[in-house]
């Protein structure tokens, strides 16, 4: 563990960007600037809305990239880890102490998928999308070779168009070469429609959006019929 910083000591503007209270102008760019208060009151203000719903939320790393602010979604707002695009932000995000952590994409490469398979020894749970039979194969070999485990969820095309499978056939298909690879655990699906976001009429959006929930629920009816 590093010593704590003692701001009083350093530098301002050579040995860190931006010190709490400066003043503006005086900070170096790029710089992540928050007003923490308004930071604590939306992170609460998320975790009850998602506890009101009876659902977990899990934070996106992507956007802000700092172990600081996940772990203040998980304190201050419950929520239940973070999700991440890249295998590199997710080896950041578990060293940095976060143990639930998502890769919400495919990891394809063979050097990041045995990187992807080694972050469970730093006793961190992590969960990766597949839509490729093949992946599967290479997760299983690759966690069985460090002897970790992997989660799984298999990823709908549910209207965005980038990736995913587009039947229920094909998720149940998936999730049972999953549920019976060693070194891996079926752990659910994935359907995320983010390109209705960028909809302005809640007409357009709400369209979108029950396409996606009626392939969800297919695809649930179908896996819970074989025991999935």
């Amino acid at each position: 563990m590093n010593a704590p910083i003692n701001f009083d000591e350093l530098e301002v503007g050579y040995d860190v960007p931006a010190v709490p209270g400066m003043d503006e102008a005086d900070i170096q760019t790029p710089c992540l600037i928050i007003d923490l208060d308004a930071l604590e009151r939306n992170v609460r203000k998320m975790g009850e809305r998602a506890k009101a719903m009876g659902v977990r939320h899990r934070a996106h790393g992507k956007m802000h990239k700092s172990v600081d602010v996940a772990k203040l979604q998980e304190t201050l707002g419950d929520s239940v880890g973070v999700c991440c695009q890249k295998v590199s932000e997710a080896e950041v995000f578990v060293r940095g102490g976060i143990k639930d952590v998502m890769v919400s994409n495919q990891v394809r490469d063979p050097a990041k998928i045995d990187r992807l398979a080694r972050m469970p020894k730093l006793g961190a749970r992590i969960l990766v999308c597949v839509d490729d039979p093949e992946n599967v194969a290479e997760l299983s070999a690759a966690a069985q070779k460090h002897g970790t485990e992997l989660e799984c969820l298999v990823e709908i095309d549910c209207g965005a168009g980038r990736c995913g499978v587009t039947t229920s056939q094909d998720v149940v298909n998936i999730a049972k070469l999953i549920d019976a690879a060693q070194g891996l655990k079926f752990a659910g699906i994935q359907a995320y429609q983010g390109a209705m976001q960028h909809l302005d009429l809640y007409n357009d959006r709400k369209e979108k959006i029950d396409i996606a929930v009626e392939m969800v629920e297919r695809a649930v009816t179908a896996l819970k019929s074989q025991g999935l």
